[in-house]
């Protein structure tokens, strides 16, 4: 794999017109039926299947220990069950609840994203997969359950200063849920990460039983494998939790293992609609060996200017066939 062409192809794949397009038009999704929106993304993937996606420096993962097994099982699809697995290669496995906090730039959005998710083994394919149970962003973003979204979060911060700290603040008034944290990360050393978790589980991306309307499927990220070869530990006394109100009672409230990558990482991710069904490294490595990159395709919001359009065409004759309805029976 040529890894500087590799990066530089997902980079390129990232246009600042499409994402200001994207997010100019986002207001009007709510004009276009969930069902519909599924549908014109579906078709795009078929011309669009790769986006680029990168996650920026100090990304940064605050891995917690699952209590209620019962509960995670209801929250995830049928299609998967909770696994216990490792953060570091030499670690004991436990079931665990991993909130994910970074900055993102990709061929569809950019800004600050929190997922929660839950590791789970997808009973189908075998793999150990991230499921996500539910996220905050302050900008775009899309799933099965509902479409094309817009900022969830009051405000997202997730920023770095010159002591070495990263600072998260990110907090949905809406839904009550907030996460409020500094991390000092000054004079840690690298640690060789699971493989399975952080390899195999990039290959298996799935939403929660809600998000999924109770799917199995998932995506595929493309990579270099020494992307999560390994990542920085953060100690417990670094890092001051200030809140953290996320599903409370289900996890231990003590976090176990904190992760952060100080590095940009490069992904060629699925888009939305299209699904790779890669099973291990040497699939992945041989997939992105054959790809020509020149050849992929950028990701384009055209296909999303015609839903737009589409939508508000189809809600304005509905609208019209009411208002003629409505006369005649006058």
């Amino acid at each position: 794999m040529n890894k500087i062409k590799f990066i530089k192809k997902i980079e390129t794949m990232i246009k600042p017109i499409d994402i200001a397009t994207l997010q100019l038009l986002a207001p009007l999704t709510k004009f276009v039926p969930n069902k519909l929106q599924n549908a014109f993304i579906e078709k795009s993937a078929k011309k669009n299947p790769y986006m680029g996606f990168v996650v920026e420096p100090y990304s940064i993962f605050l891995c917690y220990e699952l209590k209620d097994i019962k509960w995670a099982k209801k929250m995830i699809p049928d299609g998967f069950e909770p696994i216990k697995t490792k953060i570091f290669e030499s670690d004991q496995p436990k079931y665990y609840l991993i909130f994910c906090n970074f900055n993102v730039h990709t061929s569809a959005f950019s800004g600050s994203r929190l997922e929660v998710n839950i590791i789970a083994e997808n009973k189908r394919t075998g793999l150990l997969s991230w499921v996500i149970l539910d996220y905050d962003t302050n900008t775009l973003s899309h799933d099965p359950l509902k479409g094309v979204v817009g900022s969830t979060t009051s405000h997202a911060i997730h920023t770095t200063d010159f002591d070495g700290n990263i600072i998260v603040d990110i907090q949905n008034k809406k839904q009550k849920r907030d996460l409020i944290f500094t991390a000092q990360t000054i004079n840690h050393k690298k640690r060789d990460l699971d493989q399975r978790l952080w390899l195999e589980g990039n290959l298996s991306v799935a939403y929660g039983r809600k998000l999924s309307r109770n799917s199995d499927k998932s995506f595929s990220l493309k990579f270099d494998p020494r992307e999560v070869k390994e990542a920085y530990e953060i100690f417990k006394d670094d890092i001051e939790i200030e809140e953290n109100s996320w599903f409370k009672g289900h996890f231990d409230p003590e976090v176990k293992k904190i992760v952060y990558f100080p590095y940009a990482q490069h992904y060629l991710a699925d888009s939305p609609g299209h699904f790779s069904n890669i099973k291990n490294q040497n699939e992945m490595v041989e997939s992105i060996e054959r790809l020509k990159l020149d050849k992929i395709p950028d990701y384009s919001a055209k296909s999303h200017r015609k839903m737009f359009l589409g939508g508000m065409v189809l809600n304005a004759f509905i609208m019209i066939l009411m208002l003629i309805l409505l006369l005649n029976k006058k």
